[in-house]
């Protein structure tokens, strides 16, 4: 298709063509942040070479461990099943949505990179930059801390990137530990889609599509598919790598066989000896990240990409911040909000989690988001004379769980060379993944009738994709996995298991055997990890701060609409929105009335009433 600047702009493998429909939906995502408009969803499912990031936003205390720990957005994901699930929750919102759209075009790096600082001065004085910021802004100095000034001030060179579009990319500076700024640097790449009339230009408008370990630049690639034509004209779109991800230094703490071994193991252990077994490689898959990571992997923290975002608002020239986030993406704009609150401009957080959750309301927003879109996906399915759970809803559920047991014990047969035999890690986590939208309803229709028959292609194909792994073995460099364990241990608090805990889990699992299932053993792999989390809790957020807009799905399965209430409260000026809709992302997903409100907030500053509660859009065909 054709970008503003007229010249074809790179789109992913069967995505549908055409303007953003004002009626919704009509085809079929897969998984990347904001959503993808409904007439450019593929009714297919996405190709093996998309990624997709689970969003499992960052959670209090413990997490599911494995691959369960990825779809439950728990605290802090151990390294298996469940915790990869709970994980790629929040980041899935973002590569649903545009790896979704099927096989993603390979995103080219940045041709462009910052001048280099100069060297540290043995005096502490800072460094001259070797040509002026091309902020046309009125920041000044007072905006930061002289000992920073050489990040603030440093000189970006913007150029054409390495694609076949008109976007600009550039790298930038910021220190890896803001207390010693002379030390080691992150480069930061950006990506820019310019505004297409700079004398209607709002300003920049910086974006963060969820993880975490999110591709901000890859987002940035597809902004025509992510923000309606009135955004995209207002505002340069700005994508970032957060620090340690992607093009951005990345840190890739984990091997592919710890990538692997985090769905090998059985996320539901029935024995003494498998509960081990999965803990002590939970705890060596941390180990090991801690010790190959280094002081890198330690200063991942989201507290610290939100600085890391300020340096960005100052040289791109903006005088506040404007910023759309998904998913993990709301609690790095909430977490900036809170370390800047007047130089927030507008804000919309999307499908949202606050940092101030605790363990117990996590567990409570965890099962309300999935006890909501299975009974969603199972009530479109029972409906529909090809369903692979038959007619009745009230045995729908039960099927899944036998089905999981089954696997558990034989295992899914596939055609993938070295996976020709899956586990529960890699079927429940297809699984998950397709409850993300309910245009992967149908693909999980098929995948599920496939495991009844003994054979997992589909589930598997689907698990893969998100997590960016090949049918070689080998995982993206960009992996979502790789961000895990680093941010999530930086961010919480250590949360050891205590007596009163273990009983409320063991009370909710009896209560929600499916959701159990899904979510595995929890347990804080983060014990070992050199730092201790950074994440403040327990305070009213951004105080202060401009009207910040926060949207959300009623059924949302990785970011419940309870995280997305708390976090509107949480805010001292947040505004809330609420979607009647399944699935994981609100705007541009095919709500007239979200759009509108996200819209009119961005292009005109119209903050909508708080607690508009916009209606349900079309069922899925």
């Amino acid at each position: 298709m054709l970008n503003d600047d007229h010249e074809a702009e790179p789109v992913p493998h069967d995505l549908p063509q055409g303007p953003h429909p004002t009626q919704p939906y009509a085809a079929v995502p897969p998984q990347y942040t904001p959503p993808v408009p409904p007439s450019r969803r593929p009714d297919s499912a996405p190709s093996s070479g998309s990624q997709r990031p689970p969003d499992a936003g960052s959670s209090p205390g413990r997490v599911a461990v494995g691959v369960a720990g990825l779809r439950t957005r728990r605290s802090f994901p151990v390294v298996t099943v469940g915790v990869v699930v709970a994980l790629l929750a929040v980041v899935a919102f973002a590569v649903w949505r545009i790896g979704d759209i099927g096989g993603s075009t390979p995103v080219a790096g940045p041709t462009a990179s910052v001048t280099p600082l100069a060297a540290p001065a043995t005096t502490g004085t800072v460094p001259t930059p070797t040509s002026p910021t091309p902020s046309t802004s009125s920041t000044t100095t007072a905006d930061w801390a002289p000992a920073l000034s050489a990040f603030y001030t440093q000189p970006v060179s913007w150029s054409r990137c390495s694609d076949k579009t008109k976007h600009q990319c550039a790298t930038i500076a910021v220190p890896v530990d803001y207390a010693k700024p002379d030390g080691d640097r992150f480069e930061l790449a950006l990506r820019k889609v310019s505004a297409p009339n700079p004398s209607k230009q709002i300003g920049s408008l910086l974006i963060n599509p969820g993880g975490p370990g999110g591709s901000g630049t890859e987002y940035a690639q597809y902004a025509s598919f992510v923000f309606s034509p009135q955004v995209r004209a207002s505002y340069d779109i700005i994508g970032f790598d957060p620090r340690g991800i992607g093009q951005s230094s990345p840190v890739g703490c984990l091997i592919d066989n710890d990538m692997d071994l985090l769905f090998a193991d059985d996320p539901t252990p029935d024995t003494p000896a498998e509960k081990a077994k999965l803990l002590a490689d939970a705890d060596a898959v941390t180990a090991r990240c801690a010790v190959k990571g280094g002081e890198r992997a330690r200063h991942m923290s989201t507290a610290e990409v939100a600085r890391d975002m300020d340096v960005i608002r100052v040289l791109v020239g903006d005088q506040k911040l404007n910023y759309f986030g998904v998913s993990y993406g709301t609690m790095l704009g909430a977490l900036y909000a809170d370390q800047f609150p007047q130089k927030v401009g507008r804000f919309v957080l999307d499908s949202a989690i606050s940092p101030n959750q605790t363990q117990t309301q996590e567990m409570t927003y965890d099962i309300q988001g999935f006890e909501s879109s299975i009974d969603a996906f199972t009530d479109w399915c029972v409906a529909r004379s090809d369903c692979a759970l038959g007619t009745d809803r009230s045995a729908a559920r039960g099927k899944i769980v036998t089905l999981l047991d089954e696997v558990e014990k034989n295992g899914l047969r596939t055609s993938k060379p070295g996976l020709e035999t899956i586990g529960e890690g890699w079927a429940s986590f297809g699984i998950f993944m397709c409850l993300y939208s309910e245009q992967s309803w149908p693909t999980l229709n098929q995948g599920l009738r496939e495991a009844l028959s003994g054979r997992g292609d589909t589930l598997l194909t689907q698990a893969m994709t998100v997590v960016g792994r090949d049918a070689s073995g080998q995982f993206a460099a960009s992996s979502y996995l790789q961000a895990m364990i680093p941010v999530r241990c930086a961010d919480w608090p250590r949360s050891p298991q205590t007596p009163a805990l273990a009983a409320e889990e063991a009370t909710a699992k009896a209560a929600h055997p499916l959701w159990a299932r899904m979510t595995g053993e929890l347990y804080d792999n983060c014990k070992s990890w050199p730092a201790a989390g950074r994440t403040p809790k327990g305070k009213t957020l951004a105080v202060g701060a401009a009207p910040i807009l926060v949207i959300g799905n009623l059924r949302d399965p990785a970011t419940p609409i309870g995280g997305t209430k708390q976090l509107a409260a949480d805010l001292d000026s947040g505004t809330l929105v609420t979607s009647d809709h399944d699935g994981h992302g609100t705007y541009y997903a095919g709500s007239a009335c979200v759009d509108s409100a996200v819209d009119g907030y961005l292009n005109q500053g119209v903050v909508p009433r708080n607690g508009l509660a916009c209606g349900p859009s079309p069922a899925v065909p």
